[in-house]
């Protein structure tokens, strides 16, 4: 049975389901990183822990031919903790690699992966170009998950991995779900609108009366207030106000005619 490099890495993804887990992790900026210097880990695991945090580095291998031309991934140790070179069951043996890198077997039967060789733990300074790539640019929401590039995606495709019948269903039900959604969110915008459009004609019609809610209480004390009044007390209450006035102005009128006669 043929393994692929996707198979592997879907199988390390479901290993580290609980850590971070990230394919083809560059060491650096793609721009500012010369190309002799730059490192691809094929996988890369964290695990989430303050106090005992482990950045796990693995490099795929599925033929001996790339095995055998490949020495650029033992520089790689300087990146994880650790480092593990994953192949399919029995293609490497533990004893061609340097004490510190382990070795684990994919078995495509089983969709497992065992570990033939353990790493050592290596305690290190973590690199902040990783980090920084990490965050820059992994944290894209269209990258294609598992993939080191589109050209191994469409090798995928072409096997019969994916077909055209269940792309085009998964994009028409998104696209049904969107468009239900923001049909939803534009409802609610438009009553929300209504709403607020009626406030401020409510409004305008109480500061035209006078209530202004700076009194104990606040405005809707004083509206239930002046629409609890019953009219009878209104007339009441003008009549005593000119009668107040009317008194008023005839002790002024008294004062000037005293001041006359004098």
């Amino acid at each position: 049975m043929k393994v692929t490099a996707f198979d592997i890495k879907k199988a390390l993804a479901e290993k580290h389901r609980k850590d971070f887990f990230l394919t083809e992790c560059k060491s650096g900026s793609t721009w500012m990183t010369q190309r002799g210097d730059m490192k691809i880990l094929d996988g890369l695991a964290i695990r989430p822990s303050w106090t005992s945090p482990c950045f796990t580095g693995y490099e795929v291998k599925v033929s001996r031919g790339d095995f055998l031309r490949d020495a650029k991934f033992y520089t790689y140790e300087e990146l994880v903790n650790c480092l593990y070179i994953v192949c399919p069951k029995g293609m490497i043996d533990r004893t061609e690699l340097p004490e510190s890198i382990g070795l684990m077997y994919y078995d495509p039967e089983k969709n497992t992966i065992t570990t033939r060789k353990k790493a050592i733990f290596r305690k290190i300074e973590y690199s902040p170009e990783l980090l920084l790539y990490i965050i820059y640019t992994r944290l894209s929401p269209d990258r294609i998950p598992f993939f080191s590039e589109k050209r191994e995606y469409f090798e995928e495709y072409v096997a019969g991995k994916r077909t055209a019948q269940q792309l085009g269903r998964s994009v028409s039900s998104k696209l049904v779900q969107e468009n239900q959604r923001l049909e939803e969110e534009l409802r609610r915008v438009e009553e929300f609108r209504g709403r607020n459009e009626e406030y401020r004609a409510i409004m305008e019609v109480i500061r035209k009366h006078g209530i202004w809610g700076w009194r104990s209480g606040g405005v809707a004390a004083e509206l239930d207030k002046a629409l609890s009044r019953k009219p009878s007390a209104d007339i009441a209450d003008v009549r005593e106000d000119l009668e107040r006035i009317v008194s008023r102005l005839q002790r002024m009128e008294a004062t000037e005619d005293a001041e006359a006669v004098t």
